[in-house]
């Protein structure tokens, strides 16, 4: 389950139980578990996305430097935690603009292309594992941005680096 979806499911569960309480919106959310763990993820859902249009706002070269920093470390996480993290990276990005989502996505693109092969396919198995949840919706929008993204690699290398993306998102 995406973060996203996550915290759909702890806002509903939330406003459910939220009405069932007596006392003021205040207390509950001072007291019940779920409303803390809805508020917590948000929150971290909101810095998430505020991180991507910060980076998305900076030079080309910054931009690279930090999100090949990010994605090496992702690497090197256990399977479980790095899904999480590029679960959660992914959903950041679906919710920034259409141009600064192909900002970052041009930067990851053109990180990805140049680690080496061992790294590229763990990330890329895990991106795997995740878009297979998405619907037909999502999966355009990533597509898109991908297009986008290598508009100007040359001609080869664009039809490999779609084609390996388009093996993830199908």
């Amino acid at each position: 389950m995406t973060l996203k979806d996550e915290i759909e499911k702890l806002a509903e569960a939330c406003s459910a139980c939220a009405e069932a309480d007596d006392g003021s919106l205040d207390e509950h959310f001072a007291s019940c578990s779920s409303c803390q763990e809805y508020e917590k993820k948000a929150e971290q859902m909101s810095q998430m996305v505020e991180v991507l249009q910060m980076n998305a706002a900076k030079p080309e070269e910054d931009r690279l430097k930090i999100l090949h920093a990010r994605l090496t470390s992702f690497v090197q996480l256990p399977d479980d935690e790095r899904k999480d993290a590029v679960a959660n990276m992914f959903d950041s990005l679906a919710m920034l603009s259409e141009e600064d989502r192909v900002k970052i996505v041009k930067a990851r693109t053109d990180v990805l292309t140049k680690l080496p092969k061992e790294q590229r396919m763990k990330l890329m198995g895990t991106a795997k594992l995740i878009t297979s949840d998405w619907d037909d919706e999502r999966k355009k929008m990533e597509m898109r941005a991908i297009v986008a993204a290598t508009e100007d690699y040359f001609l080869l290398k664009r039809v490999m680096v779609r084609k390996m993306f388009r093996n993830v998102i199908s």
